[in-house]
């Protein structure tokens, strides 16, 4: 099973318009998946949001055709990770298809997340991935921390190891590689100093990680 770790990111918006703030997940997984707006907060000027998540994973599909930048992945199912469900393969069933719960044979490497997709699922058609829940505190995020085209016959595995990036712009929540992402240097946000942390998009479109954790309106 694992661990969950807390964690905490304020977004403040301080550049002077309104725009969005996204942060998007990097796992290890092999090809590294383009990035998707895991969370995406949309704020005017000296707007400012909480996320408050816990590392508690799902395997999650969707029904998005040819995985491509600009793509939106919405969850037709979500399937918890648990001890009990350590992995999950993904089937057809009747005219749609469904996750199960699986216990790969020979168990999984530390630190693993892993989806086994059967021989009929069709090619360009599906998308596949984990998402970090909220859990408590605010807001919601997407559909997806990571996700890949599902393919017949091909086991995907992700390793926990998560690291987390910022960025800025015109982006909707779960889009699949946004031009935005791709297009700015991201900020890499650091946790090692705690798990709360704050983001801010100064005047100048300057996006910063405070060193101080605590934040209140007066700053803006």
């Amino acid at each position: 099973m694992v661990e969950e770790k807390p964690k905490t990111a304020t977004l403040v918006n301080a550049s002077g318009a309104t725009t969005s703030i996204t942060i998007w997940v990097q796992m290890s997984n092999e090809p590294q998946p383009a990035p998707i707006a895991w969370i995406c907060a949309l704020l005017s000027d000296g707007g400012f949001t909480k996320f408050k998540w816990t590392e508690s994973y799902e395997y999650i599909w969707g029904k998005t055709g040819k995985l491509v930048a600009g793509k939106t992945v919405s969850a037709a199912q979500r399937l918890p990770v648990t001890k009990d469900t350590p992995a999950a393969r993904i089937e057809k069933k009747g005219q749609t298809y469904r996750l199960h719960p699986y216990v790969p044979p020979n168990g999984l490497p530390p630190d693993t997340l892993r989806i086994e997709a059967g021989k009929d699922i069709p090619l360009d058609t599906l998308t596949i991935g984990v998402n970090s829940r909220i859990v408590s505190g605010f807001g919601q995020p997407g559909n997806g921390s990571n996700v890949v085209q599902a393919e017949p016959n091909v086991t995907r595995n992700w390793k926990t190891d998560e690291k987390y990036f910022a960025s800025f712009g015109q982006v909707v929540q779960s889009e699949f590689d946004p031009q935005n992402l791709s297009s700015q240097k991201p900020l890499a946000i650091d946790f090692n100093s705690g798990p709360d942390i704050v983001l801010m998009l100064e005047q100048g479109n300057v996006l910063k990680q405070l060193r101080d954790s605590k934040f209140t309106a007066r700053e803006l």
